[in-house]
């Protein structure tokens, strides 16, 4: 059965909710301020399925390393609000974005021990009602940019220098993807990045937002790398630092991180090429490149 968003009206009369502040609205999904039985509470309505999905695995991983969801079903979660205020572009403004790194890091070996992952063949069984099996691969994340030819590549940009690296990155995502083991396969977050990790209380720093992918755990390190703006994410010294900090958090080698990075940046700019964001584009593939400059480096 094709899903279908809900509607704020409908999740508010649902689950009993008070409304308590004004709606907000993203391309994605709508939020809305409430109380649930009492206590403060913010209602998420996700308006496309890879939102509902995620809203669900929040509430399978039960609030270890997120935000908790308080209720909700396939069309509507009532979530835990983050009463510190902040995100982690916080301590990057201050001049801390190892600090920040560093958190992100310990949230997400958090997370990858939460759950385990489905079997391989549970991943397309879409019609179980069980979250996990309804995830997509890694595999199937990687289409847009596994499935489009070099010359295809190379018509999506009209330099010749990023059309090289995206076809490179399509080579090297091939070999990464038919090279991860069961042992390094993980629920990933998805999109673990400064503004996806709240401070529900002070020092408690937990994700929000997932999306909500099976695949090899390095991938998860890739977000924050490409974040929280341009000149942090294209400093080649803080990227070296960053790649060995995530590294010595996950136990995962630093080659590893900086080829996911390369993989991801090249998938990130084959998206917003094909959105028409060429701006987008040249800063995914300029963190890859500066990626690919510190693998040569082998440091």
């Amino acid at each position: 059965m094709k899903w279908r968003a809900g509607t704020v009206d409908a999740a508010v009369e649902q689950w009993d909710l008070v409304r308590d502040g004004e709606l907000i609205v993203t391309p994605s999904s709508r939020l809305l301020p409430v109380t649930h039985r009492g206590r403060p509470a913010m209602l998420k309505v996700p308006l496309v399925h890879e939102e509902a999905l995620g809203g669900r695995l929040l509430a399978a991983w039960r609030g270890v390393g997120c935000a908790a969801v308080f209720v909700g079903d396939e069309h509507s979660v009532v979530l835990e609000p983050a009463v510190g205020g902040r995100d982690l572009t916080s301590l990057t403004r201050a001049g801390n974005d190892l600090g920040a790194i560093g958190v992100l890091g310990s949230v997400l070996g958090v997370l990858h021990g939460a759950l385990a992952a489905p079997a391989p063949a549970a991943t397309t069984a879409h019609d179980t009602g069980d979250v996990l099996a309804e995830l997509p691969s890694l595999d199937e994340w990687f289409r847009a940019l596994l499935l489009t030819d070099a010359a295809a590549l190379g018509a999506l940009t009209d330099d010749p220098a990023s059309a090289a690296f995206l076809g490179r990155g399509r080579i090297l995502a091939r070999r990464l993807l038919d090279d991860t083991t069961p042992a390094d396969t993980v629920v990933l977050h998805g999109d673990l990045h400064h503004e996806n990790v709240l401070e529900f209380a002070p020092g408690d720093w937990r994700a929000i937002d997932p999306k909500g992918i099976v695949g090899h755990r390095a991938f998860d390190a890739t977000a924050m790398l490409a974040n929280p703006d341009r000149a942090t994410a294209q400093d080649p010294r803080l990227l070296e630092q960053r790649a060995e900090l995530l590294g010595r958090s996950l136990g995962i080698g630093r080659t590893t991180i900086l080829e996911w990075s390369v993989a991801r940046s090249a998938l990130s700019a084959v998206w917003s090429l094909g959105d028409g964001l060429v701006e987008d584009s040249r800063d995914s593939i300029a963190v890859g490149l500066l990626a690919e400059r510190a693998l040569r480096t082998g440091r």
